[in-house]
């Protein structure tokens, strides 16, 4: 009877480590990452939104206005890329140890300011998020941040979509 107890609590053991296995490794297949940012208090024809879809071998970059008078430059862009571009992001994103990334929130939240998002969407279906409001910062998210910036700031985004602002001419 001792040995049938052993067999069954050795073969649980080893189900729930296989099973551990496999949910630690859908949440390192990233499929996707989106990164929105909103403007802080300005006057509302400027306030905007932004919004970067990063997936295998494509961005898609959409700006729209927050009011009917608008003077964002709104659209939808289509930046392609070498899939080997992507695939380097989402390497990089996937060694970062994201259960060590806490947040933190300030005693006392600043007026006024802007806010950002981030999500990175697995291959499993989970979603790892981050939402920077004013005066929030998280923990240990320099390596994610980093990497992410730089690749945006990388991108040559389409002529139509540099500037932010149709202003009118003088």
């Amino acid at each position: 009877m001792a040995n049938k107890s052993r067999l069954l609590i050795a073969a649980i053991f080893i189900l729930g480590f296989l099973s551990g296995c496999s949910t630690e490794q859908h949440m390192k297949d990233i499929t996707q990452i989106s990164c929105t940012s909103d403007s802080g208090a300005i006057l509302p024809e400027l306030q905007w939104h932004e919004e970067y879809v990063i997936s295998n071998g494509v961005v898609t970059f959409s700006r729209n206005g927050k009011v009917a008078e608008t003077q964002i430059n709104a659209g939808t862009w289509q930046i392609a890329l070498d899939g080997q571009q992507t695939a380097e992001l989402f390497k990089q994103l996937e060694a970062v140890d994201i259960a060590a990334i806490q947040r933190v929130e300030p005693q006392d939240a600043p007026d006024g300011g802007g806010s950002a998002s981030y999500a990175v969407v697995y291959a499993g279906g989970k979603t790892f998020n981050l939402y920077f409001d004013a005066g929030v910062v998280y923990t240990n998210s320099e390596p994610m941040l980093e990497s992410i910036h730089h690749f945006i700031q990388n991108l040559v985004l389409p002529e139509e979509a540099a500037n932010r602002y149709n202003l009118p001419k003088p």
